[in-house]
């Protein structure tokens, strides 16, 4: 909820008006006030943006319980378990966002729960795939394959991913941390400049999957 009311509180923040967390026992609602006209932009920024929560946090909480990758180290596997929410992340994301729209109020637990049962059945078929087994080696050649099917470019300074229009990116919040390595994968990026020096993972994490596509300024 916090990710979603900064992302329409930036984007509308020209209202004049900031959107309310409201709690009432375990649950939170997003309430934002606006002019009429304004609410179909309004409306279909947020259900972007939700489709967007499900498809990169939940899709990881699903996998991050389903998978046991006894073979991984932590890292090995948090980058894994983001893979594999970037694989299929814009498919995802649409198929969530056609089960949002005509919705007066948008429920996120409630959309999850009983409106994405294609979705899952997907998701269950893929986490079958991958077996307790799965290596770094195995690893490597996932990474390999998806790293090598990005495209636009992105810039990479302080620890931060911007975008082609210098926007900050942060969708990797939603897996449970922001970290270059993960915002890279979610962003499907094809070229990298990195602005100064990246900490070790990244810089390595760069050089060993976008090699001559990651440029070091």
């Amino acid at each position: 909820m916090s990710y979603l009311r900064g992302k329409v509180s930036d984007k509308f923040s020209f209202l004049h008006t900031e959107p309310v967390l409201e709690k009432s026992g375990e649950r939170t609602k997003l309430v934002l006030s606006a002019e009429r006209k304004y609410c179909p932009y309004i409306r279909q920024y947020t259900e972007e943006r939700i489709a967007e929560i499900i498809a990169i946090g939940y899709k990881y909480l699903y996998f991050q319980s389903r998978l046991l990758l006894p073979y991984l180290t932590p890292p090995e596997r948090e980058i894994l378990l983001t893979a594999l929410v970037a694989a299929d992340l814009p498919e995802d994301r649409e198929y969530v966002r056609t089960r949002l729209t005509g919705e007066e109020v948008y429920c996120i637990d409630g959309t999850y729960r009983f409106r994405l049962h294609g979705l899952k059945n997907r998701w269950k078929k893929i986490s079958e795939y991958v077996s307790v087994d799965f290596n770094a080696l195995s690893l490597d050649s996932f990474l390999s394959f998806l790293t090598g099917e990005g495209e636009g470019k992105f810039f990479l300074k302080d620890g931060k991913l911007y975008d082609e229009d210098y926007r900050l990116l942060n969708k990797s919040v939603l897996t449970g941390r922001y970290f270059p390595i993960g915002e890279i994968l979610l962003s499907g990026a094809k070229n990298v400049y990195a602005f100064g020096k990246p900490s070790a993972e990244t810089e390595n994490f760069l050089k060993k999957y976008y090699k001559e596509r990651a440029v070091f300024c």
